[in-house]
């Protein structure tokens, strides 16, 4: 396994569509909440995922800094 730590214009466009994969799986399809997840938040944070052996992303967090205006 590896740990990941980018911002949003460092990831690959396949990094993201994995990350972007994942979190919809488990937002929008396990936990049944359907809601926006690309919410426009993602350019200013710090991207944090896990990738398996195989490249597989299998966890992500979005890190914010405490004073962005994003925080909520």
């Amino acid at each position: 396994m590896k740990t990941n730590i980018l911002n949003f214009h460092e990831l690959t466009l396949d990094q993201l569509y994995a990350v972007l994969r994942l979190r919809s799986e488990v937002f929008v399809v396990e936990q049944d909440c359907p809601y926006n997840d690309t919410d426009g938040l993602d350019q200013d944070a710090v991207h944090v995922f896990i990738t398996s052996d195989d490249d597989e992303v299998c966890g992500v967090l979005r890190v914010f800094r405490r004073d962005s205006d994003t925080v909520q």
